[in-house]
């Protein structure tokens, strides 16, 4: 039985993935050989005919599934991008921002019929979740896939496929229905505004990330820091919250001596309740089936163990939400998991836990185990990893877990039970730490060469494959070391290739551009339109590229508030000078701040060099130039290339071979070489 629950939920997601790269190539090749090595190891396992008929039929059923949700749920949605019309949808979902500001789920139907789950953001319209909301006149897109965010793959996950824009003739009709999921959220803000008061505003919100999986309130720096030391899984409500709220209720249970079908009843309220709170991420649904599973089978006296809960957690949740193979979080839990609660177990089962010092040992393995597992998938979709989670896994997770629990007992009480003056205290200990650990280099890693990336995941299927075959935990090991040589051999490579040429990197939106010059392992950052997020996408490509010393910010337009916005966003940054084109003297001003006027400036960097005047701003190679213009320029100048800025004329066509037009095609990278030539790469 076992042995077809895990087959059956491996076949199934196998059928998932496989479905969707229908239109992929590479992807659907690399997909087809990996079924194909599974099919062999579960021949050396002895698998029946039976055992291959749930495996086949799972596979097709997975395919099928997928299949018709994309004919009849994607497709007619997706087919109104571009489009206009109506929209009447009950509110699935509400996320409130600074400024009144808020992105409201809708699920319902556009033009009355078509149905579809959207996205909608606007001010404040004091609806509510259950609440239905009426739009007369909307445009429809497919949601956006930015530099800064992948919007498309984020909602598609949760079956959102369309957002709206351009809305009017709006009304909010009230509804009376959903009444225990408003006094729930409404309870949850209540708890959250307690943490902020009591703990105040970082300490607050990374007990609300803690508890609730809320990580809109903390401060960007902040989460960086986090993550940086690899305690970011702390602020994603999954397997330890649930695992921890479970224990803390059994243990009350049992001291009253609570019959054991009460207690598992107790068990299923109390689990609802807090992913109700959590607002129902993926990976606490994940792990509430897990937890059903375990305890389901100890209550009917039947034997169960991990890797069966996590096989049946899995199959129950993409039978239900096939498009939920998009979500990283989903993919992340069950990594997560499958390290901690198999793939640990088996690499350790020989070694011996009798003093202190073994079990600690046996502790760390676990932890790098897990790591291992998660590793691949965090370097795919993160800009940067940590390289020190297996060692604060150790030492900072169990003081988070403890203010976790805190956290946890004032929410499950409603603040009868408060301890949160030991959480601050704790938390406090966690940020400074944080803080300290992220601003050294080799704390984190990141690698911004895709065909690396694709690679190590290739190397670890493979390697898992192998493992499955020989069953040699030497060899698992020798193999993993190898993949890991390779990838930090191959991203050192990359990064030395990569340095020896200068590189411009155009950021922004639409139009918009930030410049960011790197040769070497420095940058200057040019923002010549000062727009309120470029500090944001400047940031990211920083960090992407393992870039910590900035020699030169060049702010042009808007300096103030673009002051204030870099100076945040580069805080992890050592930054050696300003120039800024500005009339008055900055708030907060330096030493380090220097002014130009409408006369401009000159840069000397060695490598290359940048020349500000009234009519571009030239960047300038050994053998090469690439000038910048904006939208009033009348003539381009006869550079090799020329990259016009803001809204493109009308009369510009594509015929121009030395003229980029930057529009809504922004977010490049430009290389240029010492032989005169340059190559452009789209971020």
């Amino acid at each position: 039985m076992k042995r077809k629950m895990i087959g059956a939920a491996a076949a199934y997601m196998a059928g998932l993935f496989f479905a969707s790269f229908f239109s992929s190539i590479l992807p659907l090749i690399i997909t087809t050989a990996v079924i194909a090595a599974a099919l062999i190891v579960t021949m050396k396992y002895g698998f029946k005919p039976a055992d291959y008929a749930v495996i086949a039929v799972f596979f097709m059923a997975a395919v099928a599934v997928f299949s018709i949700f994309t004919a009849v749920r994607y497709r007619p949605a997706a087919d109104m991008d571009g489009k206009s019309g109506s929209f009447r949808g009950e509110v699935a979902d509400v996320s409130r921002y600074t400024g009144d500001n808020n992105t409201y789920i809708l699920k319902g139907r556009i033009n009355g019929e078509i149905p579809a789950k959207v996205s909608f953001f606007v001010k404040s319209l004091d609806a509510e979740y259950g609440d239905i909301i009426d739009i007369k006149s909307c445009n429809f897109s497919i949601p956006s896939k930015d530099y800064l965010f992948d919007s498309e793959s984020y909602y598609r996950s949760d079956g959102i496929f369309l957002s709206l824009g351009s809305c009017k003739d709006i009304s909010v009709e009230r509804s009376d229905q959903h009444r225990f999921r408003r006094k729930i959220t409404e309870y949850r803000e209540r708890i959250m505004r307690d943490f902020g008061i009591v703990l105040g505003g970082d300490s607050g919100s990374l007990l609300s990330g803690m508890v609730f999986g809320e990580k809109r309130g903390i401060d960007k720096n902040v989460r960086t820091a986090v993550y940086r030391c690899g305690i970011g899984h702390m602020l994603a409500v999954s397997g330890l919250h649930v695992s921890a709220a479970v224990a803390v209720l059994m243990l009350i249970l049992g001291l009253c001596r609570v019959n054991r079908y009460i207690s598992f009843i107790a068990m299923e309220g109390m689990i609802i309740f807090l992913i109700v709170m959590a607002d129902c991420p993926v990976s606490a649904v994940r792990a509430a089936v897990m937890m059903n599973f375990i305890y389901a089978a100890r209550l009917f006296r039947r034997q169960n163990d991990t890797f069966n809960s996590l096989a049946g957690a899995v199959l129950l949740i993409c039978i239900f939400r096939p498009y939920v193979i998009y979500d990283e979080g989903f993919i992340l839990s069950v990594s997560g998991t499958f390290g901690i609660g198999v793939f640990a177990p088996y690499m350790t089962k020989n070694m011996p836990s009798e003093s202190m010092l073994q079990k600690f040992v046996l502790y760390a393995a676990y932890m790098l185990c897990t790591t291992l597992c998660v590793f691949p998938f965090s370097l795919l979709f993160f800009d940067e990893i940590s390289l020190i989670s297996p060692l604060t896994n150790i030492i900072i997770v169990p003081l988070c877990s403890v203010s976790m629990i805190i956290g946890l007992l004032y929410a499950l009480t409603g603040g009868v039970v408060d301890l949160l003056f030991v959480a601050e205290f704790i938390n406090g200990i966690i940020l400074r730490i944080s803080d300290s650990l992220s601003r050294l280099g080799f704390t984190h890693f990141s690698c911004s060469d895709k065909v690396i990336v694709n690679g190590i995941i290739i190397i670890m299927i493979v390697i898992v494959f192998n493992s499955a075959v020989l069953k040699s935990r030497k060899f698992t090991c020798l193999s993993i070391a190898a993949a890991f040589v390779f990838l930090f051999a191959g991203s050192g490579i990359s990064r030395m290739e990569r340095r020896k040429n200068v590189t411009v990197a155009v950021l922004g939106s639409g139009s918009n551009a930030a410049v960011v010059v790197s040769c070497g392992d420095t940058a200057d950052i040019i923002d010549i339109s000062g727009h309120y997020r470029s500090a944001q996408y400047v940031r990211k490509y920083l960090m992407q590229n393992c870039i910590e010393r900035v020699n030169t910010v060049v702010l042009t337009e808007r300096a103030p508030s673009e002051y204030a916005a870099f100076l945040k966003e580069l805080e992890f940054n050592e930054v050696g000078k300003w120039l800024v084109e500005c009339d008055t003297p900055l708030l907060g001003e330096t030493d380090d701040i220097s002014y130009f006027g409408s006369s401009g400036f000159f840069l000397d960097e060695g490598g290359f060099s940048v020349i500000m005047s009234e009519e571009c701003m030239s960047i300038c190679g050994d053998n090469d130039k690439i000038s910048f213009v904006d939208r009033n320029t009348k003539s381009l100048p006869d550079d090799s290339l020329c990259v016009w800025y803001g809204k493109a004329p009308k009369e510009a066509t594509d015929d121009d071979n030395n003229v980029l037009y930057l529009d809504d095609n922004n977010n490049i990278e430009i290389v240029l070489s010492d032989r005169g030539s340059f190559r452009i790469r789209r971020l």
